[in-house]
């Protein structure tokens, strides 16, 4: 697959693959940028131990920024990166449940749930 550097920002490396997807290279890991409204939102393909053997799944990440530091997307984390916004964490307490919960999307409004409660905590 063929890198082409689409841009550089604060030393933030932004990478487009030939199929448009955006990455953001940190260190030696490719993050693929899966959402920017509000929040980045990155994905990435890691072997994950289950019970018995070791699957190749996506993980995913978030930052505040598009050059701040990139975390699990958990509820613990989401909750201490936004924890001056009040009401964005009591949404996230109301909403989801678990931390697979925060990966839900919206067909009919085509984003995910956690960035619609993100956009209207800011209202």
């Amino acid at each position: 697959m063929r890198m082409l550097i689409a841009g550089l920002c604060l030393g933030l490396a932004l990478h487009q693959d030939c199929h448009a997807q955006e990455y953001r290279i940190v260190g030696k890991e490719k993050f693929r940028i899966v959402d920017t409204a509000g929040f980045y939102m990155y994905s990435i393909n890691k072997l994950v131990q289950g019970e018995k053997i070791s699957r190749a799944q996506d993980v995913y990440y978030f930052s505040v920024t598009a050059n701040g530091p990139i975390l699990e997307l958990t509820m613990a984390n989401i909750e201490n990166a936004f924890a001056a916004n009040a009401r964005f964490r009591y949404a996230l307490e109301s909403a989801f449940h678990s931390d697979g919960d925060l990966l839900a999307y919206d067909k009919i409004q085509k984003e995910y749930k956690i960035k619609y409660l993100y956009s209207q905590s800011l209202r």
